[in-house]
Parts: structure tokens; C-alpha cells; sequence
């Protein structure tokens, strides 16, 4: 049975698919205690799970699907040998109800589930953990640059890097990381194991031999992991399936990848978590999907995946090297393929398409290899023993994973790319997808690993980017970018007896029908990276430089975006508009004892006066900018949010969750001031922003963390515009400050700690002197551009009464309008501003020689010509 909550399929896939399965009518149940698997026992639990398995794989049937229950509680597998430590095979109407069972693998070799042909199956509700890690983590306490060399302390509880799983693994590297999960900021993404761990004392390390040059952003306090990577040990692995869902399931790491595909069809990840558990800042040991030669790719949706140590989605297509060139339409191939595929051909050496043919005749020679006839004739002329990165390269179309949808999901705080897109027809849309140490999204081809090839009908839209691409290689690399899209070959000179050669740009526009629409893009460096495509739609896409971007270096300048070597292109700039805001007071109601408007978007939220014994006067009014409210509450008193449906306090943004905050105030002393106040230390953190007597702008929680904007301090007796922004789930540090649109240089002090707002109250002004104006509040991280906007959306100086001054003569006519306000030549932008600083009327890219002003009421209003001078006029 289909899912009817799911959107539907978008029409441009090629090949249709059906919406997930997530539900079964089963006929029969299998109780896996009655096959010796019992929770909480301590006892290995394999024997019983595996006998339970069989059961309802030969009871089950598409037509009778089966229910396989499992009970809350833990189940412990202890497996010695095998990739991994249970497997299914051949299930027909299989549903894996796990009850939210917990499974504890205690082999940190060996991944959880291997299945295999499995057809019409879910799996749902359950979590996957090991009982010793395979990876090890702890803080750096000690950074000798010079000799090459740091130290580290383990955290309590994880294991010691010489134990026999990390000195036996096949691949083992480390990571310099954050609190939050993520690859730190201007550090290498990969630390190569170069030598072993010499003992300094104790659970301390030292890890010596190290580049130089791979230390130099490395500091006391970072944390260190290391992992054990034993490729294939998935938590899931689904080989062949088709129409099989994962449902609910949690995993918090794995010796290798998360959930895994190959040669699959239809089938989803649906609620699934890859999570970082209690203190660790690390889950999976490589990719947290890993796709290839699927006929029909993965629907992901709903989903979190955070703290991974490779790319989250390898997508590609399925390669076959080949043996022998028999004659131009005939040759051999290793492993399986069809009559009736469609297979592509690359020159990998010079960057060239040889072409693509169908495969007309197969003939099995044994040892997996294959003799094929293709359906015209290709020119290929260069093949090796080891199929190496020089050799022509045979890539089968037909299992390019098409018909892929990513949906609502959020990809967080890893290591390298977000997606990485060798394959054909896929839906990217309605994902967030933040602080990823390379791109977001990255489209190319696989030259040095020899894997996947070019994409077709990629669709990327209405996802939110954000501080993806920040590390050592993100830097250093020339096409790197939010999103970058890029086609390759083999650098050259290439030697055939050497490692990896790398790889180059070629000129050939490989890729082709890829739409970039409706994003949000907080970038480093550069936000597209766009080349070698065939067919471009760029539509109203925001892209805004991060203030915070470290990656520039050498005088370097942020660049939006780079496009070349495409045709095709249907290119539309976004149209930036002042941001809607959630909430918005303007706090220019004239009578004191009138309504706080509310003239933001969410409705349903109001803002009261609670005096308390201070003062809080609403209609004060400002010469510059009209009616404002006064406060005099230095302790007592302030004005707070409420729920309109039941007067309680609305608690704003608790947790970890993004929010901007911008006001304009006038402070009247230099005395110690609070802003705003959210939270509450009887219930949890505290969110404030303060100003201190100096003038210095200040966020703190209650933990003795603290960022300042200490290179522009606060005017006293006049108005500032300030701006507080955080980004989702992030550190204290992350926040940025500015001041009349100006982003700060902040300072810190403290330690980068998490925030967790408690979910308590938000109030205004609790310890204020002077007046303010324009309360906005946003429920996600505003950039810079943004912030500059709202500044200028309000800031106006009624002052200006030179009519005539830098405008080049222009005569405005008459100051006392009842209709038509008049211009001596044209002019290409107006804004009509009230006194209260709300923007009226805008016109920009205008040829005027005129306006109408009869729809306003009478009154001042302010005009603002070519964005250079300001008038004065008096509507009757």
C-alpha cells in the first residue's frame, strides 16, 4: 500500500516510479523470541534473528506478506566473521517491525544487515549502535607545528587507537572536528595515519609526522577522531532489491557507510536518522548513502544525516571495464550485463565521447566475463589488464539510478560533498543542507576512481545552503562552490604504474538539462560553479556571501557565481526583496494605551507591556522617525511575547533552532542594557543580547560564553539599527553582529558552546534607557545582503532639505501635492516613505517623468530620489 501523504512524482523522469511502500496488510506473524532471540539478556542474539528470518522469508509471499516482530528492548550480536552480522535474502512481503528495538553489534569490523534480492519488504522502527566503536575521539591538548606533531586525550568511554580493529583496518585516517559534528573550519577533511600512536601519558597520544602545513589551524581544545574503515561493514546494505523501505531507523555509526545500494530498483529511506549520540561528534566511518548501478535510484525523505566521515550521497552510474576489442561492435566485458541496455563509452585521456551504442547479444564466457554485441560500431582504442584510469571506459546508462528524489531532508556537519551526482533524472528539492566541509552538491564525473559518468535532467530546487565548502581542499581547489558542476579527464602526464594521476577540466559539454531554481545560497568563496553543460536553467536562486566565509585568501573576492562552456542557458537573477519577517512591531502606535500591531507574518503572536514598576511609554515621539516607545525599565518591566490564542508566553527560538533578531534603538545612557532576553536558567540556557556601559553589543548565554561587537560600539543618544544572526543547531561563535547593516568583527571569549535556548520566554527591552523602534524577528539566519536590506527598509534621515543638491538640477514640483508630483528630467528610482520610515511606493528601473501620489493620505512623506538625495513633500 502507497503513501498518499508523499508528493507526486515530477513529470520530467523518464521513467516513472511508484511512491514509496510503507505499509503491508500481513497475513501471518513470526515472533523472533520464539527463535531464541531474547532483549535485554546479554546473550548473542544472531542464531534466534537469523532462525526467525528464514521463517518469515519461506512463509511470506507478495500476495501474504509476513510480520517479523521484534520487542523493545536491546538485542546484542556478537558476529566473528562476515561483512556483515545478519543478512536476508530472497524476502518476498517481509515487514521487519523492530517495536523501536535496539540492536548492538560488538564487532566494530562487521556492519549490521546484509540484504539481498529482497522485494516488497519494510523495515522500520528500530536503531542500530555498537558496543565498541569503530572509530576513537578526544581533544587536542597539545600542537607542536614545527615538529610535526599534536597530542590528544580520549574522552572517557571511547577506545584507544592502537587497539587490533584500528592497527588491522583496511583504511584508517583522521579528522579534525567541532562540537558539532563537522570537519573544523580551514583544517585538512582527511588527517592520513602516517605513523602509530606513541603514549604520553595517560589515554593521551601523541600523532607525529605530520605536514606542517596541515597543522597550522589546528588548536588546543579541537577534537580528534579516528576511525577503523572497513569498506562494505554498512549499517545497510541492499543488493538487487526492489521496492523495499526503510522506515524510522535510526543508526548512530558503522565500521563503513550508512545505507547502501547496488544494482537496487524503487527503493526508500523514509524518517531515517544517521545521529550523533550523547557527547560523540562522529557516526559513520564513510558515505552515509552509497548508490551505484541501480536501474531506478532511492527516494529519501524526511530524513537527518549528520557527523559522517565521507560524501552523504555517492549516486552514480554502474561501469564495466573492458577486456577485449574483438571489432568495432564487438568486445568483451567483466560482470553481468543485458541485452537491451543502453551503454556510453569515454575517452578519459583527451575528455572525449565515443559515443553510446545498445546492447544487442550477450554471450557468458564464464569467470565473469561477458562477449557483447553492440548495436553500432564505437572506436575504442585503448584497454588494460588492471582497467586502470587510463583505459576507455564502458558505463551502463541503463543503471544510472534515474528517478531519484531527495525530498525534506537535512544534511548537516560532515565531512566532503553533500551529494555527489553521476547519474541521470533526479529531483533535489526542499532540503537544508549546512556547514558540509566541500559542496553542497556537486555534479561530476568520477575520472580517477573510474566511477559514474555524466548527468542528464538534474533538477535542483527551493533548498537552503548554507556554509557548505570551507575546507583545507574546499579552499585550494579552482571549481569548488556551493554547488559546482564540472566534467573531467585524466590529468596529465599520466603514468599507468603510478597511484592516481588527478584529474582536469576538459571541454566537453558533457552534462546536460540541469535546472538550479528557487535555492538559497549562504556561500564561501564562490556560491555556482557551472561548466561543460548542455542545457542551463538558473531561476531565482538567492545567493548571499557569508560574512563569517574564512576560505578567502590572497586579497581573494567572493564571486556569486562562474558559468562557461554551457549552451542553452535560461538564466533569471533573483528579484531581492526586504525578507518577510515572522514577527514585526513597529512600535509607532501614537496612543499609550494602544494595541502592539503585529505586522509580521505569524499572526498568531502578540507583544504586551509589563511594566513592573518601570516605565513604558507608548507614542513618544522622535523628530527623526516619528512614534516610537520609551522605556525606562533598567530591571523592571518589558515588553513580551504572548500566544494571541491563550495570553501564555511564546517561548521564540529554543534549542538549537536558527533565528535573526534586528531593532532599532537610541539608547539614552552609558549604562549596562539588555535588549532582549529568551530562555531562562531555571529551565535551561539563556539567550540575551545586551549592551555594556561602554556601548558594546554583546550575546551571552548563561554559561559564561560570550561574543562581542566590540569594533563598533553603540551610539549614545542616537539611533542604531542592530542585527543578531544564528545559524540552525550551531555554536555560540557562529552567531554574527552588525550594526547599521555592517557586519561585525566579533570577539569571543568562553568556550564555542552549543546553543540551546530553554523554552521559556522572549522579552524586550527587561533593562532599558531610551527609545526604540522596529522589532523584527526571522526564524532563520538572515545574511548580510538581507540584514543590509532590512537596515535600509527603515533607516530614513527627515533632515535632508536640499532640494536641488548632487541631483543635477532636477526640479521637483509641487512640495504641496494633491495629485502628480512632477520631475524636471526623468528619473530611474522613487521611494515614497512615511514618516514612520514604512516604504509606500517603490519604483526602480523607471524612466519617470512623474508619479501619482492620490491614493495616499495627507501628510509628510519623505522622497527618496535615485538612491542619492532625499526631499521633503506635504500630500494634502
Amino acid at each position: 500500500m502507497a503513501y498518499s501523504q508523499f508528493d507526486p512524482v515530477p513529470s520530467f523522469f523518464r521513467t516513472q516510479r511508484e511512491v514509496p511502500l510503507i505499509e503491508l496488510n500481513t497475513t501471518q506473524t513470526i515472533l523472533v523470541s520464539d527463535y531464541g532471540a531474547n532483549v535485554n539478556d546479554g546473550t548473542n542474539d544472531i542464531p534466534g534473528i537469523t532462525a526467525a528470518i528464514t521463517a518469515a522469508v519461506n512463509l511470506s509471499t507478495l500476495e501474504n506478506p509476513v510480520r517479523l516482530v521484534f520487542e523493545s528492548g536491546t538485542y546484542d550480536l556478537m558476529p566473528t566473521s562476515g561483512s556483515h552480522a545478519i543478512s536476508m535474502a530472497n524476502a518476498k512481503g517481509v515487514l521487519w517491525d523492530g517495536q523501536n528495538a535496539e540492536f548492538i553489534v560488538h564487532n566494530p569490523t562487521i556492519g549490521f544487515l546484509s540484504l539481498f534480492r529482497c522485494t516488497n519488504t519494510i523495515l522500520k522502527d528500530f536503531s542500530v549502535d555498537y558496543a565498541t566503536l569503530p572509530f576513537t575521539q578526544g581533544k587536542i591538548t597539545k600542537v607542536d607545528v614545527a615538529n610535526g606533531n599534536f597530542q590528544f586525550k580520549l574522552d572517557d568511554g571511547y577506545p584507544l587507537p592502537i587497539e587490533s580493529h584500528f592497527v588491522n583496518a583496511p583504511q584508517r585516517w583522521g579528522m579534525i572536528k567541532n562540537s558539532k559534528g563537522g570537519i573544523k573550519e580551514g583544517t585538512p577533511n582527511l588527517i592520513s595515519h602516517n605513523r602509530y600512536f606513541e603514549s604520553v601519558g595517560t589515554r593521551t597520544y601523541l600523532y607525529g609526522n605530520q605536514n606542517a602545513n596541515n597543522l597550522t589551524n589546528i588548536e588546543v581544545g579541537d577534537y580528534f577522531v579516528h576511525i577503523a574503515r572497513y569498506n562494505g561493514a554498512t549499517i545497510i546494505r541492499n543488493t538487487a532489491g526492489k521496492n523495499l523501505t526503510y522506515l524510522n531507523i535510526t543508526g548512530y555509526t558503522s565500521p563503513a557507510g550508512g545505507f547502501n545500494a547496488r544494482d537496487s530498483e524503487e527503493w526508500n529511506v523514509i524518517n531515517c536518522q544517521l545521529k550523533l549520540k550523547d557527547n560523540r561528534v562522529h557516526t559513520t566511518n564513510a558515505d552515509a548513502m552509497h548508490v551505484n548501478g541501480g536501474k531506478i535510484g532511492p527516494w529519501v525523505e524526511n530524513s537527518l544525516f549528520e557527523g559522517f566521515s565521507d560524501d552523504f550521497m555517492n549516486i552514480k552510474y554502474t561501469r564495466r571495464g573492458i577486456k577485449n576489442i574483438h571489432s568495432s561492435t564487438e568486445i568483451t566485458v567483466e560482470f553481468e550485463v543485458a541485452v537491451g541496455e543502453n551503454i556510453e563509452f569515454y575517452n578519459p585521456r583527451e575528455g572525449e565521447f565515443l559515443g553510446a551504442a545498445v546492447i544487442n547479444n550477450v554471450q557468458n564466457l564464464g569467470s565473469n566475463l561477458y562477449k557483447i554485441t553492440l548495436s553500432n560500431a564505437i572506436n575504442i582504442t585503448t584497454i588494460n589488464n588492471d582497467d586502470n584510469q587510463l583505459a576507455d571506459k564502458a558505463y551502463i546508462e541503463s543503471r544510472s539510478n534515474e528517478s531519484m528524489i531527495f525530498r525534506n531532508n537535512v544534511v548537516r556537519n560532515s565531512r566532503r560533498y553533500g551529494i555527489l551526482i553521476q547519474s541521470k533524472y533526479a529531483l533535489i528539492e526542499n532540503n537544508t543542507f549546512q556547514n558540509l566541509s566541500g559542496a553542497a552538491i556537486r555534479i561530476e564525473n568520477g575520472v580517477d576512481w573510474g566511477e559514474g559518468f555524466r548527468a542528464d535532467h538534474i533538477e535542483i530546487r527551493n533548498n537552503r545552503i548554507e556554509n557548505c565548502g570551507y575546507d583545507k581542499t574546499y579552499i585550494e581547489e579552482p571549481n569548488s562552490a556551493a554547488i559546482s558542476v564540472d566534467f573531467s579527464k585524466v590529468k596529465t602526464p599520466c603514468s599507468s604504474s603510478g597511484g592516481f594521476c588527478g584529474t582536469e577540466t576538459s571541454a566537453f559539454r558533457a552534462h546536460s538539462n540541469i535546472r538550479i531554481i528557487d535555492n538559497t545560497i549562504l556561500y564561501n568563496k564562490r556560491g555556482l560553479y557551472l561548466k561543460n553543460i548542455q542545457g542551463l536553467t538558473l531561476a531565482n536562486n538567492f545567493l548571499c556571501h557569508r560574512d563569517e566565509d574564512i576560505t578567502l585568501i590572497n586579497n581573494q573576492n567572493p564571486v556569486e557565481q562562474v558559468i562557461f562552456n554551457t549552451g542553452g542557458q535560461n538564466i533569471t537573477n533573483y528579484n531581492y526583496d526586504t525578507p518577510d519577517a515572522d514577527l514585526q512591531f513597529l512600535l509607532n502606535e501614537s496612543s499609550n494605551t494602544a494595541q502592539i500591531t503585529n505586522t509580521g507574518v505569524n499572526q498568531g503572536i502578540e507583544l504586551i507591556k509589563q511594566s513592573n514598576g518601570g516605565a513604558i511609554t507608548q507614542g513618544f515621539f522622535d523628530n527623526e522617525v516619528g512614534y516610537t516607545i520609551k522605556f525606562d525599565t533598567e530591571g523592571n518591566g518589558n515588553l513580551m511575547l504572548i500566544n494571541a490564542s491563550d495570553a501564555n508566553s511564546f517561548p521564540g527560538a529554543s534549542g538549537g533552532a536558527a533565528r535573526s533578531y534586528a531593532f532599532w534603538v537610541k539608547p539614552e545612557k552609558s549604562i549596562f542594557q539588555t535588549i532582549l532576553y529568551s530562555g531562562g536558567p531555571a529551565d535551561g540556557e539563556v539567550f540575551a543580547i545586551q549592551m555594556e556601559a561602554n556601548g558594546m553589543l554583546r550575546v551571552t548565554d548563561n554559561n559564561g560564553n560570550f561574543i562581542w561587537m566590540q569594533d563598533m560600539l553603540l551610539d549614545i543618544g542616537q539611533w542604531n539599527h542592530i542585527a543578531v544572526t544564528v545559524p540552525e543547531n550551531n555554536s555560540l561563535f557562529s552567531i554574527q553582529l552588525y550594526k547599521n547593516g555592517i557586519p561585525s568583527n566579533e570577539t569571543k571569549m568562553g568556550n564555542n558552546a552549543l546553543i540551546n535556548t530553554a523554552s521559556n520566554m522572549v522579552q524586550f527591552f527587561p533593562r532599558f534607557k531610551g527609545i526604540a523602534s522596529d522589532i523584527r524577528y526571522v526564524d532563520y539566519k538572515l545574511c548580510g545582503s538581507e540584514v543590509e536590506r532590512i537596515y535600509n527598509d527603515r533607516q530614513v534621515t527627515l533632515s535632508n532639505d536640499d532640494l536641488t543638491s548632487g541631483l543635477n538640477e532636477l526640479k521637483v514640483y509641487p512640495t504641496i501635492v494633491s495629485d502628480f508630483v512632477h520631475f524636471s528630467k526623468s528619473i530611474t528610482s522613487i521611494q515614497v516613505i512615511n514618516v514612520l520610515g514604512k516604504t509606500l511606493i517603490s519604483k526602480k528601473r523607471s524612466r519617470l517623468s512623474k508619479l501619482n501620489l492620490a491614493r495616499l493620505t495627507s501628510g509628510l512623506y519623505i522622497l527618496r530620489i535615485n538612491n542619492t538625495k532625499t526631499i521633503k513633500i506635504y500630500k494634502n
